[in-house]
């Protein structure tokens, strides 16, 4: 049977015999060309089944989704056929066959494993295209959103928190009409070289759009961010870039938004980054190399100050920082309050108390 098989096959393919389960397996996992295989149940070694769920099994995507036709005959009952299905038969042919009638099932799932392959293919090209921008080598603003995404997640989960950053390349419009595509785009790509020299593994980076770049930075507290800003100024600042033409070099600079979201109040990553986009948008207006910052966590949980930080912010009419501590700001006064109403008696002691009852339920 197996003879006759190859014969027909073999006039419009390239076929290749095993003598069994276990050399079919051998053959399977060398040679990536294979794009069928007809297989019986009962082998000896490595029976269909075993086959089957060795395939499926696979780390390579070719063996787990390659078209099996399983070969059946009398003694193949339905109960066989259904449990070839469930360890991951693709169709069946029935012996004794007719030769159109196997010829028309090798193309058609030759055909369907070449489109198959074609499409995985493309997909995977426009999922790399869209993880790594080609101008700059970061990554690219859908893979930067997801991955942002999936931070969120794990910090609302698990407690956490990061900055984002928003940058823009500033007066790129003119840059561009002025200078032509390729000098922008070496402008970006040595922008982008430095960006990712100044960042850390944990951190995520991106270029989001035409002269747009985002930054994630992890476990990081406002002081350190702004001073990421003042680094990347101060590196971006110091670049030139010569013209062919004789014409001065170029001079750039970045305006940054930065921001800290309160994760427990604003659980959305793109109103985070809208949120962003409006600092950026403040420190542009300032015309080059300027930030504007804003953390909406408390930052007197977030930088572990003291009473002495709240008082200082009391001081400067600050106290929308405080809004929302004041009971945070309470419980630690009641140490103090504690020691000086026993120095004023007991009035002092019972209003306190009362107080106390007020601040700690």
């Amino acid at each position: 049977m197996r003879l006759a098989m190859s014969k027909i096959l073999g006039k419009q393919y390239d076929v290749i015999e095993a003598e069994h389960g276990e050399d079919a397996w051998t053959l399977l996992i060398n040679d990536n060309s294979i794009q069928v295989l007809f297989t019986d149940l009962s082998m000896p070694y490595l029976d269909g089944y075993g086959l089957l769920d060795r395939m499926r099994a696979s780390d390579d995507p070719h063996l787990q989704n390659m078209p099996v036709i399983i070969i059946t005959g009398k003694e193949d009952d339905d109960e066989a056929k259904q449990q070839a299905i469930d360890h991951g038969a693709s169709d069946f042919i029935s012996k004794p066959f007719e030769s159109i009638q196997l010829l028309a099932r090798a193309k058609a799932h030759v055909s369907f494993q070449q489109t198959s392959t074609i499409l995985t293919s493309t997909q995977e090209k426009l999922e790399r295209q869209a993880a790594v921008d080609e101008v700059t080598g970061l990554a690219g603003q859908r893979y930067f959103c997801k991955a942002a995404e999936e931070t969120l997640a794990y910090s609302a989960r698990h407690g956490g928190q990061y900055i984002l950053i928003r940058m823009d390349l500033d007066n790129f419009d003119h840059i561009f009409i002025k200078n032509g595509k390729k000098a922008a785009d070496a402008i970006l790509n040595s922008i982008g070289t430095q960006l990712l020299g100044m960042v850390r593994k944990e951190d995520m980076l991106a270029r989001i759009g035409l002269a747009k770049f985002a930054m994630l930075l992890r476990d990081t507290p406002m002081d350190k961010a702004k001073q990421l800003a003042k680094r990347i100024t101060g590196e971006i600042t110091n670049l030139r870039f010569k013209l062919n033409n004789g014409d001065a070099a170029i001079k750039i600079s970045l305006s940054f938004g930065i921001y800290e979201p309160d994760i427990s109040k604003e659980p959305s990553f793109p109103l985070q980054l809208v949120s962003t986009e409006e600092y950026l948008q403040q420190a542009a207006k300032k015309e080059g190399s300027h930030y504007v910052a804003y953390s909406s966590v408390n930052e007197i949980s977030s930088n572990q100050a003291n009473l002495e930080t709240a008082l200082n912010h009391i001081k400067h009419n600050e106290t929308e920082i405080l809004k929302n501590q004041v009971r945070a700001l309470a419980r630690r006064m009641v140490p103090i309050l504690d020691f000086v109403a026993k120095h004023f008696g007991a009035e002092a002691i019972e209003l306190v108390k009362k107080l106390k009852l007020k601040i700690l339920s």
